[in-house]
């Protein structure tokens, strides 16, 4: 997918001055509104990586990376485990620091020195463990940034909740306790929290991990259904290569180098390199003999 075929869905002008000054503004100075106008704005952002790098020890786990994410993009990362996917994941979300290089959002360098600690866009993750409050119930868990810091009045807080649940398959489940889910149920609850947030960018960290088959298919065809409803960008780790190619604008490959092809899915299916033809054979088991 092209810069102007994700661009042409964001409607003009979010991306401007007064969508930046909307995004710092306060719940408190919204009294009058059901939620404070930073949170009723959203639109997905772009991001640029450069020369990142990052060693643990004597383990240089992300070499010289460059990438761009258009905006409204659904981009996957894909490769085998220990190539460094989740660490440069949790780099965009300035859980860890590089050793060098630098990453932009909205043209913003995020490791920059600022003078105040806030940003004009919102981002969310959900974690390969779904990362959900034991002594929460389902609603309880969806809602908790939004009464934490007051977005909104309770009233809308309760819709929020409720449309998020339905976003993802779990109208009506807002009283369950995490104890009573499924796996599958667990990450469709980790999203519906996540997308409670009204982010412009939403990050999965291995979103299919321990899950069998057929739930891996119903949470790809939720996270489908959300590209039609909700405008962000959203970026995939993952290792299930089908999980990737159903559901991105552009796949990436990465291996201990680094990223050694990025395309469409169609691109990446029909890649004649051998790291990513090894990877396709030995994760799908048969479109290498469709050559």
């Amino acid at each position: 997918m092209q810069r102007g075929d994700v661009e042409q869905n964001r409607e003009n002008g979010k991306g401007g001055i007064l969508n930046k000054l909307r995004h710092g503004l306060t719940a408190s100075i919204f009294g009058e509104r059901d939620c404070s106008s930073s949170y009723e704005d959203s639109r997905g952002v772009g991001i640029r990586i450069v020369d990142l790098n990052k060693s643990f020890g004597d383990n240089h786990v992300l070499r010289n990376i460059n990438l761009e994410i258009f905006p409204g993009e659904t981009f996957s990362i894909i490769g085998p485990s220990g190539t460094g996917k989740s660490v440069l994941l949790k780099h965009i979300v300035k859980l860890q620091e590089p050793d060098s290089g630098h990453i932009y959002i909205e043209g913003d360098d995020i490791f920059a020195p600022r003078r105040d600690a806030g940003h004009d866009y919102r981002y969310s993750m959900v974690f390969q463990s779904s990362a959900l409050f034991n002594s929460l119930t389902v609603g309880e868990n969806v809602g908790l940034w939004l009464r934490e810091k007051r977005i909104c009045k309770e009233s809308k807080i309760r819709r929020i909740i409720a449309e998020k649940l339905a976003l993802v398959g779990l109208e009506g489940k807002e009283e369950l306790m995490t104890s009573e889910l499924s796996g599958g149920m667990k990450k469709r609850v980790a999203i519906a929290r996540s997308l409670a947030m009204n982010p412009d960018l939403i990050l999965y960290d291995e979103p299919t991990a321990e899950l069998d088959p057929v739930t891996s298919d119903e949470l790809a065809r939720v996270i489908m259904s959300l590209r039609e409803k909700v405008d962000l960008t959203t970026i995939i780790v993952t290792h299930d290569l089908n999980f990737a190619l159903y559901l991105s604008d552009r796949v990436a490959m990465m291996s201990s180098e680094g990223f050694v092809e990025i395309g469409a899915p169609e691109q990446i299916k029909a890649s004649r390199n051998p790291i990513v033809r090894n990877f396709i054979y030995t994760t799908t088991k048969g479109i290498k003999g469709e050559e």
